[in-house]
């Protein structure tokens, strides 16, 4: 499909799918859809386990802004 068409094909990349296939079909583009949004739902959600478990050791975590803003 991907040689068919003259513009660049896009492809939601979903659980199992590798980056090498996506590539080797001819996709020039990736996308991930909500799949972000799941992963920080699922992290929420198994820190409010920790919590509700009484392990607030969860509340030390913060992003490396230092790292990511220089």
């Amino acid at each position: 499909m991907c040689g068919s068409v003259s513009k660049p094909v896009n492809v939601l990349a979903l659980r199992g799918m590798s980056m090498d296939e996506i590539t080797d079909a001819g996709a020039q583009r990736i996308s991930v859809g909500g799949g972000l949004t799941w992963i920080a739902v699922n992290a929420m959600a198994d820190a409010a386990r920790s919590i509700l478990a009484a392990d607030l050791s969860v509340l030390e975590a913060s992003p490396p802004l230092k790292d990511w803003f220089g």
